[in-house]
């Protein structure tokens, strides 16, 4: 982390810095930041349809607004503590308030994560085929974009069968564990638990559901979640005056999310600024621009849902003892 910082830090022009940032709309920010609330909206939405097999079985309810807040909660607490902790303080919420089961609902967390790929795979696919950039950039970069569009696009296409057949094989449950396991047998040992882990979670909070119109829409919520989040970057495009069509927020949309899976530092104040620099700069922007893009998106990002985050928090009275104990309870399952 320090070592990224000190990477993007490195010949910053503070001056030049603070002449970008001065012209930045107000306006075009806002909205962004309401964007970005409207993820956590439509996240609720979605755990509610994910939710309701388990609701008719315990013949319990959970509300649309404490999903809402567990998930700010959560996404708070993945901001500024580490291992992750917010994916624990979700279901914990939810359980507390509905009564419904927490191993319950941290199954139908992990099915989020399914149609987290799903959607972000369909936003890579949508800037691949629909939105070929007309950029005027130097020839050596052009080769680069036009690589990236051509792998990622048979990336996507990859990533989407294979999740058509992790579909069907969860659909036929239990009964399909055998194959799943057989496929699995030529990764390593760690792989091999992290997707037979998934692959259970998918099947428990499955349940025995035969609700494919549930499926659907979960799945098209889904594709507006990661939509919406590409709407926020293209918003602080016209902050800062920078000539980019949508499918280029599409692009940073898809990098930021692979960027923040990996190990850094709580607040994501290394890789996430670098990542988005470089990406700017891959489609011709400016370093100073890029930079200062970083800063604010970042700022719009983690800023307005943790405030809001950590006074929902006050209000829940969550013991952070009980959470590090059923992550560790978690793990020992995994």
């Amino acid at each position: 982390g320090i070592g990224c910082l000190f990477w993007f830090a490195q010949e910053l022009d503070w001056v030049g810095l603070k002449t970008e940032l001065l012209r930045v709309k107000g306006p075009w920010v806002i909205l962004a930041c309401l964007l970005i609330l409207l993820e956590f909206v439509l996240r609720a939405f979605r755990w509610k349809i994910l939710l309701l097999p388990l609701e008719k079985k315990e013949g319990l309810r959970a509300k649309i607004s404490d999903l809402f807040i567990s998930q700010v909660i959560g996404g708070t607490l993945n901001t500024i503590l580490p291992l992750r902790m917010g994916e624990i303080a979700k279901p914990t919420i939810v359980s507390n308030r509905s009564k419904l089961p927490f191993w319950s609902i941290t199954a139908t967390s992990i099915m989020e994560r399914v149609y987290d790929l799903f959607g972000m795979v369909f936003l890579l696919i949508f800037m691949v085929l629909f939105l070929q950039p007309n950029l005027t950039v130097p020839p050596e970069e052009q080769v680069l974009i036009d690589n990236l569009q051509f792998y990622g696009g048979i990336f996507g296409s990859i990533a989407l069968t294979c999740m058509g057949i992790f579909f069907f094989l969860a659909s036929r449950q239990q009964n399909s564990r055998h194959i799943f396991e057989t496929i699995l047998s030529i990764a390593p040992r760690p792989i091999q638990r992290f997707f037979l882990h998934l692959f259970d979670g998918f099947i428990n909070g499955l349940g025995n559901t035969k609700d494919i119109k549930g499926i659907w829409i979960s799945g098209l919520i889904s594709v507006g979640i990661w939509l919406n989040g590409a709407l926020a970057i293209f918003a602080l495009f016209q902050a800062f005056e920078l000539d980019l069509p949508f499918g280029a927020a599409c692009f940073v949309s898809v990098a930021i999310a692979l960027t923040v899976a990996l190990p850094q530092a709580p607040g994501f104040v290394d890789v996430f600024h670098v990542a988005i620099e470089k990406t700017l700069v891959l489609w011709g922007q400016s370093l100073l621009a890029a930079k200062g893009f970083a800063l604010i998106f970042w700022a719009v990002s983690f800023l307005p849902v943790s405030l809001l985050g950590i006074l929902f928090f006050a209000r829940e009275k969550l013991n952070i003892s009980e959470l590090i104990e059923r992550e560790r309870s978690l793990q020992s399952k995994e």
